[in-house]
């Protein structure tokens, strides 16, 4: 009798197929971590740029109207927070101010705080000189909610930047009257606005 011998190799088939299939699990296991670890990084990053953002948005300064005043050595800034602000103390906000301002077309600039004037409450002023607003209490917090004055450039004069300067630049056809306000808040943003200092200007005019 013979013996018949044969090679079996369903047994190594199963083993490599289930050599690959652990290998499957593991790269999905090393990718789900991957997809986790990347998913929480951009949770991360979204929030803090979200904060940064609502910050930069909420702790500003809206302007709603400047008016040249004192002589126009200077202007009344009718100014509030921006919504979702919270107080901010006046040492917390500064300003910047750009201008040509002489027959020469000379660049000038002014800086300072909000806290080296008396800001008030607009709703506190009566009808009266520098701009049409009475002398009125200080306030040295700012409320959200609510409007100020700021008497720009009276106790704190403005050595370039006046709107009598820029004006009389404007008209010797040096300077196109604009006058750049810069406002920052501390830890907040920063508004931009242009004055508009040209043409036919007295004590009180919007600029």
């Amino acid at each position: 009798m013979y013996k018949q011998i044969r090679d079996e190799d369903s047994a190594s088939i199963g083993i490599g197929a289930m050599i690959v299939f652990i290998a499957l699990i593991l790269v999905a296991a090393v990718a789900s971590a991957v997809i986790i670890q990347t998913a929480e990084n951009l949770q991360q990053n979204a929030q803090a740029t979200g904060d940064d953002t609502q910050s930069e948005i909420a702790g500003k300064v809206q302007v709603h109207a400047t008016f040249a005043n004192d002589a126009m050595a200077g202007w009344d800034l009718v100014f509030s927070l921006a919504p979702g602000s919270g107080s901010i103390l006046d040492t917390a906000i500064s300003y910047q101010v750009f201008c040509l301002f002489d027959a020469a077309g000379t660049f000038g600039q002014d800086t300072g705080t909000f806290d080296s004037e008396a800001i008030s409450l607009l709703s506190a002023h009566t009808t009266g000189t520098e701009g049409g607003f009475s002398a009125a209490g200080a306030s040295a917090t700012i409320a959200s909610g609510t409007k100020y004055v700021l008497p720009m450039g009276v106790a704190a004069a403005l050595a370039d930047c006046t709107p009598a300067k820029v004006n009389a630049a404007w008209v010797a056809g040096t300077s196109d009257g604009a006058i750049e306000l810069y406002i920052h808040v501390q830890g907040g943003g920063t508004t931009h606005e242009t004055l508009d200092a040209g043409g036919s200007l007295s004590e009180g005019d919007k600029l």
